[in-house]
């Protein structure tokens, strides 16, 4: 099978997902999937990687309201600042609760933070996801086809932004972040982040709405 992705995926950087064992479930695996345009570099934040948390909060809970003014709403300096001192290992009330057309700062598994643009595509798009070996030996990666729709979308969006990085997020936390080196029209694209086969089967099923 022909992987129109792979041109996408050659350059990956600050994008490294932590192994997570052999569990057989993952609680941050669910929940909505999304894609933003990064803006500027991804910041390091100093600090080990923590993994990803699972949504503990409500949309209704204030603290997501806080959350949003300042990591969604902030700009100029304040955004900048914000980038440089956040930290990724704090509870984060917008897991699972970011507004997506709203810019926003977030972070990955935890060693770097992103400013990110609003959301263009989501998990509403996808037709069918399958979990496999990664090629180079580093885990597991999920392989996501779009639907026709889907797939224009996210054509444009790639020919419009050769040498931006794409996120791809679950509950506004980056997965994977990796560099566009050409339009990809074919509507395939695969999230790469050293999962476990559980990891990645789990999250295969969960796009496919199971």
């Amino acid at each position: 099978m022909r992987i129109f992705a792979l041109a996408l995926l050659l350059v990956t950087a600050a994008c490294t997902t932590p192994e997570q064992g052999a569990q057989s479930t993952d609680p941050f695996l669910s929940g909505p999937l999304t894609f933003r345009k990064v803006e500027g570099d991804p910041v390091p934040t100093n600090q080990q990687p923590t993994g990803y948390p699972a949504p503990h909060h409500s949309a209704d809970d204030p603290a997501v309201a806080q959350a949003k003014a300042l990591r969604q709403l902030a700009e100029g300096p304040a955004r900048a600042q914000l980038l440089a001192t956040f930290d990724c290992s704090a509870p984060d009330p917008l897991l699972g609760n970011d507004d997506r057309t709203l810019p926003l700062v977030t972070c990955d598994a935890g060693d770097h933070r992103y400013a990110l643009g609003p959301v263009f595509l989501d998990g509403d798009r996808v037709m069918k996801a399958t979990a496999e070996p990664d090629a180079t030996g580093a885990g597991h990666v999920v392989t996501v086809k779009f639907d026709q729709q889907g797939a224009q979308v996210f054509g444009d969006f790639t020919a419009a932004n050769i040498g931006s990085q794409v996120a791809i997020l679950m509950n506004g936390r980056v997965l994977s972040a990796p560099t566009i080196q050409s339009a990809i029209p074919g509507g395939v694209v695969q999230i790469t982040g050293r999962f476990t086969k559980a990891q990645a089967e789990q999250l295969a099923a969960h796009l496919n709405g199971g």
